[in-house]
């Protein structure tokens, strides 16, 4: 085989620097950004949760007793809207910068994130259309009308992916850059259905609408949590287990499928779990811009490219953005609060304006 046999076949995705040798594994360091940002989430707020408390409620029940415990009402602000509202932004910006690491690693693009699929956009107009038709739903669903906005924008996060899928093949083989074309049709196509249904929703819908589109993790409860994290997990872990044959998708598709990578099934089963966990992540709290493009990203200048360690770090960065991104959201104008979305996206834009700016300069 020559040496141009393996030339990158993205120009913007350096696929001809060979993984280098594994260096200090950083999951010491993310793992305690992890903890330390989630003490933090759990500690600051409205209604203050000494850790020092904490520590001693967790401590009383194993039956010491430091002289420090919760007060009833922190305690019942930490268990009921905190801890579920923080578990919830683990899983869910976790999955979304796997879903982007993992998105980079197969179109081999590092400016790709899960939302050019169409996901994103998919799962808002379904969201859209369930708050518009709020009155007739809630007529048939009766006790389950709460499902249905979650329930509308996953559906429609899972139906848009699966278009653009299903455009992007031609001739039994999946293009990789005609899946991102039809996931820019299948975009604007939403983003029209979105304008048209906000042309019939009242004042009241408007503003759900308007907050839901920018995403929040306020929604966050148990049951949500419940509900969200078998997805997540699943998709989670179908993006993780794809570690190895991602790196050898670094070589090409012709050279991949050489060392023995299906790489058609390859597509098909990491765009299918993109689609799984964008969606789950999205029912449950909105469109969140950047995570999924800004922390791979960045992640693959310091660690390089073997996948082996930028998937799982970047779960760990993903998480530790998003809580910490969502702490901001919750104390910064208090008592109101912040659009998460919008947060992530004011760190985002300048990031992604200085990778367009260094792929332009290389």
């Amino acid at each position: 085989m020559s040496a141009s046999e393996i030339a990158p076949v993205s120009a913007t995705y350096r696929t001809q620097e060979p993984i280098q040798p594994a260096a200090p594994r950083p999951w010491l360091l993310l793992t305690a950004l992890l903890l330390g940002v989630v003490l933090l989430s759990l500690a600051v707020g409205a209604v203050p949760v000494p850790l020092l408390a904490l520590a001693g409620s967790l401590l009383e029940r194993v039956g010491l007793d430091i002289g420090h415990k919760l007060e009833s009402v922190q305690q019942a602000v930490l268990l009921s809207i905190r801890l579920p509202r923080v578990t919830l932004g683990i899983m869910v910006g976790a999955v979304l910068a796997t879903c982007g690491a993992a998105l980079q690693a197969l179109f081999r693009n590092p400016l790709v994130e899960p939302g050019l699929l169409g996901t994103s956009s998919g799962a808002a107009l379904g969201a859209v259309a369930a708050i518009v038709m709020d009155v007739a739903l809630s007529a048939h669903l009766g006790s389950l009308r709460m499902l249905a906005v979650p329930g509308a924008a996953f559906l429609g996060a899972l139906g848009a992916t699966l278009l653009a899928h299903r455009l992007g093949g031609g001739g039994g083989r999946t293009e990789t850059a005609r899946i991102l074309l039809a996931g820019v049709a299948v975009s604007a196509g939403a983003g029209a259905g979105i304008g048209l249904l906000t042309q019939m929703a009242t004042d009241a819908q408007l503003r759900s609408i308007t907050f839901w589109t920018w995403g929040s993790l306020g929604g966050a409860s148990w049951d949500v949590v419940g509900a969200a994290t078998p997805p997540l997990l699943i998709a989670l872990g179908l993006l993780l287990r794809e570690a190895r044959t991602l790196n050898l998708l670094l070589l090409g598709e012709r050279e991949a499928w050489h060392l023995g990578v299906d790489v058609e099934r390859l597509k098909r089963r990491l765009i299918l779990a993109a689609a799984l966990g964008v969606g789950a992540a999205v029912s449950v709290t909105g469109v969140i811009a950047f995570v999924g493009l800004l922390v791979p990203a960045l992640l693959r200048l310091a660690l390089g490219p073997d996948h082996r360690r930028l998937l799982s770090a970047s779960a760990l960065l993903g998480a530790s953005l998003l809580v910490g991104a969502d702490l901001l959201a919750r104390t910064a104008a208090i008592p109101a609060e912040l659009p998460v979305g919008a947060l992530t996206s004011v760190l985002g834009v300048p990031v992604f304006i200085g990778l367009l700016s260094r792929k332009g300069a290389a």
